[in-house]
């Protein structure tokens, strides 16, 4: 089977179904079936996680776990701003290849490693396809004894997305737990380059990261339609800054080129005092956070700087008479603001039969305030179930603002 050979089956059969392909693959006898229907598969997730590597119908995919765990191109495209044109960087956890792709177009060279001989394959294949020829392919697993066999300086920046899936095949968010373990590696990592960017995962404790990676000197938080995506950690040899000091980013890239980032340290927000809205100032309209700056810690930092009021302590969520522009997150228009009782859940049925469902500081799931309510799923209206600062218990209905 030719490369050309693949590559049309591949778009001639991309809407059929991969089951009837295998099936039927005697129809086809030149062609790898399995390759084309992992090809098939893989430019099926690849159309919207990574639409350049989609318009390039040549590319091979392995297993659809490494498309699972790999970043998506507006992740990878974000770490550019890591990356001179000077820089000769190392991605010591290559798997697809999506992050050395990206770095390799601002920086001078990369080195890709990776222990996995299929993905080692498809890498080197694909890099040739997306046109890519400073990228070097390098079959090694990153250890302790490959990395000491590395001269010092020979690299200016090393990009890590440790494994976060422990031997039984489960989801690990510690560092020590993940492979390889950085928290080990770092004298020997920044004796090799004076800079490393961390890919962490999305679930960890930023405040835990710092505490953990002394040389971190920045973190960044990415989040994408409604969801943190990742934690990106910049560690510095020579790093001087405090933990409590450190800037943090928190940016939603699913805003494009209007995405709003929201810049602090830990510091700022411990030492920021937040006004709170008692019930009767619950009105006009409501913020909430983006997934990225949920994730950053910074709650009462964003009510300081866009004058808002929060709904309570426990409650990160804002309100203000108007709305303001830049804020990290979605605006909505307040309709109505309920007390939480039967007689206001009987009336609630009978005026909003559709209507999204979110608590939070509730003593109710989002689930089963649903159930409770009997409404159904709307696009449009919402109802935020709360405590307010009061203590008591509120229903704030909204609609997206204009």
């Amino acid at each position: 089977m030719t490369e050309q050979e693949l590559k049309e089956f591949v778009l001639a059969h991309e809407a059929d179904s991969p089951a009837e392909l295998m099936l039927h693959r005697d129809r086809w006898p030149s062609i790898d079936m399995a390759v084309a229907v992992r090809c098939i598969q893989g430019r099926a997730k690849a159309r919207t996680k990574l639409p350049l590597w989609y318009a390039e119908p040549g590319l091979l995919y392995p297993q659809s776990l490494s498309l699972e765990q790999c970043s998506s191109q507006a992740t990878a495209l974000y770490k550019q701003r890591f990356a001179l044109s000077v820089d000769r960087v190392a991605d010591l956890t290559g798997g697809l290849g999506v992050d050395s792709w990206s770095l390799s177009q601002p920086a001078a060279s990369v080195d890709y490693f990776e222990r996995s001989e299929e993905l080692c394959a498809c890498a080197r294949h694909n890099f040739v396809a997306l046109g890519r020829d400073n990228i070097t392919v390098h079959c090694a697993e990153t250890t302790p004894e490959m990395l000491s066999r590395i001269p010092s300086d020979t690299y200016s920046l090393i990009y890590l997305d440790p494994a976060r899936r422990g031997r039984d095949g489960g989801r690990v968010y510690s560092l020590r737990d993940c492979e390889p373990d950085i928290t080990a590696l770092r004298p020997e990592l920044l004796r090799i380059a004076p800079r490393i960017l961390l890919k962490a995962s999305p679930m960890a404790d930023i405040r835990v990261l710092l505490s953990e990676l002394p040389e971190a000197s920045e973190v960044h938080i990415l989040s994408s339609e409604n969801e943190c995506k990742e934690v990106l950690v910049l560690m510095l040899r020579d790093n001087a800054v405090p933990a409590g000091d450190i800037p943090i980013t928190a940016i939603e890239l699913s805003s494009g080129d209007n995405a709003a980032e929201f810049h602090f340290t830990l510091r700022e927000e411990n030492e920021a005092a937040a006004d709170l809205a008692v019930p009767s100032e619950i009105a006009g309209y409501l913020f909430e956070p983006s997934p990225a700056l949920l994730k950053s810690g910074a709650f009462k930092l964003p009510a300081v700087r866009f004058g808002l009021r929060k709904i309570s302590a426990s409650t990160h969520f804002y309100t203000a008479p108007a709305p303001v522009g830049h804020f990290p997150g979605k605006i909505r228009r307040i309709i109505e603001v309920l007390p939480f009782h039967k007689a206001a859940i009987r009336d609630f049925r009978k005026k909003y039969p559709a209507c999204s469902v979110t608590a939070r500081n509730f003593p109710m799931t989002s689930e089963e305030l649903r159930r409770r309510l009997g409404s159904a799923e709307s696009d449009t209206l919402r109802v935020l179930a709360t405590t307010a600062s009061d203590g008591s218990r509120l229903l704030i209905v909204s609609t997206p603002s204009i």
